[in-house]
């Protein structure tokens, strides 16, 4: 048999624990397979730029971060179907038997598009699909995305840099967390560290409810502000301090944008082994003949939960936006 791999997207931490896993997995299960990377993610697939791999090209690279085989943003390939074409015929014509893609929402659509294409025309290749995204908001109904638990460790990370500062100058920190419209990096990174406030997208904010609890703590506070949010950290802050003024509330504040701190560095171990648990599980599945389909899970040793491509870019069926009303609660009650 003859596979590729693809990163695709945003770089997460795992996905080259992902690519080592497919790599050697399906080596050592099969050693008659070869193992092929798709160079710079989906722009790869249109040139045909792929590049054989041995075990020895993933030897120690499990747990660092961003991607060994590169990945670019194509973002006119959702709507060029010239490109979406050049896809699957390039991937037939190579003669693979399987894609396996590890990247975010674009990276799941595309591979649903391109299976389309493969399905309508009676090409060979299917297409295997895994979250990789420090967002966690791709099906993550059935699943956590590969990255999301690193970046909540980078997240944890930098906050507590940041209340060693704020305590000492007792002042309150506004601090942006990537996320695109999810709120989970937030969220969870927020309760992980004990964060005063966390603003989730689409909240309706109580901008004097929150000064208030400011003033009753009398030193430092961190508030975070969810990527998704409608408002930036610098209009957030306007707002607080404009009502520190009419209140004579004696607080500095000071705005931080985390952004990419968050993305890079090592794999967490959680990652890796969530990664390379998956990868392996998909190899699996090529070796018995599966159809292309979505892998999530949310534990090691867990039977995967597999989706077909239509069901998991169908954010109705496979993905919530929203932080369950559990989860909200959970945090209110430890602040």
């Amino acid at each position: 048999m003859k596979f590729a791999i693809l990163t695709g997207g945003g770089d997460s931490p795992g996905m080259n624990a992902f690519v080592r896993a497919v790599v050697r997995s399906s080596l050592n299960l099969n050693p008659a397979t070869s193992v092929w990377g798709v160079i710079d993610g989906w722009k790869g697939v249109i040139d045909a730029n792929f590049k054989k791999l041995s075990k020895r090209d993933t030897a120690g690279k499990g747990h660092a971060g961003g991607t060994i085989l590169g990945t670019l943003r194509v973002p006119e390939l959702r709507d060029n179907l010239d490109m979406q074409e050049a896809i699957a015929l390039n991937l037939h014509d190579n003669n693979f038997d399987y894609l396996f893609v590890i990247g975010g929402n674009g990276s799941l659509k595309a591979a649903e598009v391109t299976h389309k294409i493969i399905s309508t025309r009676g090409l060979r290749t299917k297409i295997l699909v895994t979250a990789g995204s420090i967002d966690n908001d791709v099906c993550n109904n059935y699943g956590y995305s590969i990255g999301f638990y690193s970046a909540i460790d980078k997240s944890m990370e930098m906050l507590e840099w940041i209340r060693d500062t704020a305590s000492a100058h007792r002042r309150v920190y506004i601090i942006e967390s990537m996320g695109r419209d999810s709120g989970y990096l937030a969220f969870y990174a927020g309760i992980a560290t004990g964060a005063e406030y966390v603003i989730r997208p689409g909240e309706n904010v109580d901008y004097d409810k929150m000064a208030n609890m400011i003033n009753e703590r009398d030193r430092d506070s961190r508030i975070i502000v969810a990527e998704g949010y409608g408002k930036t950290i610098e209009e957030v802050r306007e707002i607080l301090e404009d009502i520190f003024k009419k209140r004579d509330i004696k607080h500095e504040i000071r705005t931080v944008d985390m952004g990419y701190f968050q993305r890079g560095g090592k794999a967490s171990i959680k990652d890796i082994l969530h990664a390379s648990w998956l990868g392996y599980s998909m190899v699996k599945s090529a070796y018995n003949q599966s159809d292309s389909g979505f892998y999530t899970c949310y534990n090691v040793g867990h039977q995967p939960k597999i989706l077909t491509l239509e069901d998991a870019v169908d954010d109705e069926k496979s993905t919530h936006y929203d932080l369950p009303k559990e989860i909200i609660d959970f945090a209110l009650a430890l602040r």
